[in-house]
């Protein structure tokens, strides 16, 4: 009796805890992915002082990851997301349908600038054509991928009062929206596997020791969190599309797309927030971004021709995101300044040649030279 109590999906008492769970976990990962956003803001504006285009565009997906956050509690409060079909009037089922193409383009669009600024950061670590080919080509796809999307959502059908005709009666077509959505998925997916082994060889590079390398790579690698939720949203993806009641079942894919962007949004601002804690990394992420003294600007200037000067750069750029100080007898961050401090150091300037006279020589009685 109890059983059958428990997974009857219909108790209102249910439908309605369920309905507030869902809005607090997604205010709870939103307020951390805006969290981080603050600081990533304030590092880079009041501290580096260099607010670069990644940071502008993760601001745009914080915007509208806020945006996405109030269109999914106004789905479930006015619209009757989390209940079941039966319980939805045709009004609600109607302006429900309606929203949920602003939520898809705004829920794509999220994604879509979060892998962006992850790629911009990418560029500024370039230290061959290849390598930046290959970001700035993955950014011109994923605006391509976009404008698609912005294209195809609202015109799947056609007339576009077809897709909220739920009597059957408006006459039109509408393409086949589940292929439609498993692709977009898929390509999210392929995209965040691809940005993690983009830099791989670039990181393989640095002249920096091994176990620092793979904590840079670990940083960065914090996107597999990301992709992790991407898959498990693509489950229940699969399971509304397939669902005979899609209001009720839709609850569950909306917690996990703005779980997915939040984590997205931490885990490409973590790498940001090195000199927030660390007067050392701001001096030396300022000089990365050739925000230094002018003398340091003038030298970086005479080591971007060649590839080992552009290895030096990056190094900088990454030193930012390490641990600092490692155990066991490593480098520790003063090491590490006094090693900065050398490679900026002038050469020795070499002693003058200069002329000694001869000291005369004088003849020492035996006596004398035997006491000396």
């Amino acid at each position: 009796m109890a059983d059958n109590q428990i997974g009857d999906k219909s108790l209102p008492g249910d439908v309605q805890a369920r309905q507030d769970v869902a809005i607090g976990v997604s205010i709870a990962a939103t307020l951390i992915g805006m969290t981080f956003i603050a600081l990533r803001v304030y590092t880079r504006a009041f501290i580096v002082r260099n607010m670069g285009p990644e940071d502008w565009t993760m601001l745009s997906a914080a915007i509208l990851t806020i945006v996405f956050l109030v269109q999914f509690i106004v789905s479930i409060k006015a619209y009757g997301v989390g209940w079941h079909t039966i319980s939805v009037s045709p009004q609600q089922a109607v302006a429900g349908t309606q929203l949920g193409l602003a939520v898809i383009v705004v829920y794509k669009g999220i994604v879509t600038l979060i892998k962006m600024s992850i790629l911009m950061i990418y560029l500024r670590l370039a230290v061959n054509k290849t390598f930046e080919r290959l970001c700035k080509g993955t950014i011109y796809l994923l605006a391509a991928y976009q404008f698609i999307v912005i294209i195809i959502v609202p015109a799947q059908c056609t007339p576009l009062s077809k897709l909220w005709d739920f009597t059957g009666t408006v006459p039109g077509h509408c393409i086949n929206t589940n292929v439609f959505y498993y692709i977009t998925s898929t390509f999210h997916i392929i995209i965040d596997i691809w940005i993690l082994l983009l830099p791989y060889k670039l990181i393989l590079s640095i002249p920096r020791p091994l176990r620092e390398r793979l904590g840079v790579y670990a940083v960065f690698g914090l996107g597999v969190l990301g992709t992790i939720c991407a898959i498990v949203r693509f489950n229940y993806l699969v399971a509304v599309t397939k669902s005979m009641d899609p209001f009720y079942d839709s609850i569950a894919i909306n917690i996990w797309s703005v779980i997915e962007v939040n984590v997205g949004i931490l885990c490409a601002s973590l790498p940001t927030l090195r000199p927030l804690f660390s007067q050392a990394q701001r001096n030396r992420t300022r000089e990365a971004l050739n925000l230094g003294p002018r003398k340091s600007e003038r030298s970086s200037k005479s080591i971007k021709s060649s590839k080992r000067g552009a290895l030096i750069q990056t190094k900088e750029m990454f030193i930012t995101i390490t641990a600092g100080t490692w155990k066991g007898g490593e480098k520790t961050t003063y090491d590490e300044e006094f090693e900065l401090l050398k490679e900026e150091m002038p050469p020795p300037v070499p002693p003058k040649d200069e002329k000694f006279s001869p000291l005369p020589k004088i003849a020492y009685p035996d006596m004398t030279y035997r006491k000396l």
